[in-house]
């Protein structure tokens, strides 16, 4: 019993060791790196900024390549309506992109002729900096 407990005791202090002394970290998923944000200008006038709140299916945004992007653009433009850029989670399943155009039905309206979902666009007028 005496060499049970001892054991119990001895490996308990090794499941707390700080991994400096020897014991492995526990195992994480990387985190995908993250992309810079672009330093991006205000819209401009008559023109106003929005964040467009998306939902694909798994691998749907894998082939949305420079062509895809040009015809995205291109149709975006017959509306008046400017894609910023976009942050997408790590499977890229959700994005959120920033828009300017001049309302918000522009924006929903380029979204249904690029057959792009949507499931919320906010207005964000105002930019808040962290200095």
């Amino acid at each position: 019993m005496h060499v049970r407990t001892c054991a119990l005791s001895l490996l308990a202090t090794l499941a707390l060791m700080p991994s400096s002394l020897g014991a492995k970290p526990a195992k994480t998923t990387p985190a995908a790196s993250a992309d810079s944000a672009p330093a991006v200008q205000a819209p401009k006038a008559g023109m106003h900024r929005y964040m467009v709140v998306r939902t694909f299916p798994a691998g749907a945004l894998a082939g949305l390549d420079a062509a895809g992007k040009k015809a995205v653009n291109k149709c975006n433009s017959t509306h008046s309506v400017k894609w910023v850029y976009s942050y997408a989670n790590a499977d890229k399943t959700k994005t959120f992109c920033i828009y300017d155009g001049p309302n918000e039905q522009a924006i929903r309206d380029a979204a249904a002729s690029n057959k792009i979902p949507v499931d919320d666009i906010i207005e964000i007028p105002v930019v808040l900096k962290p200095q």
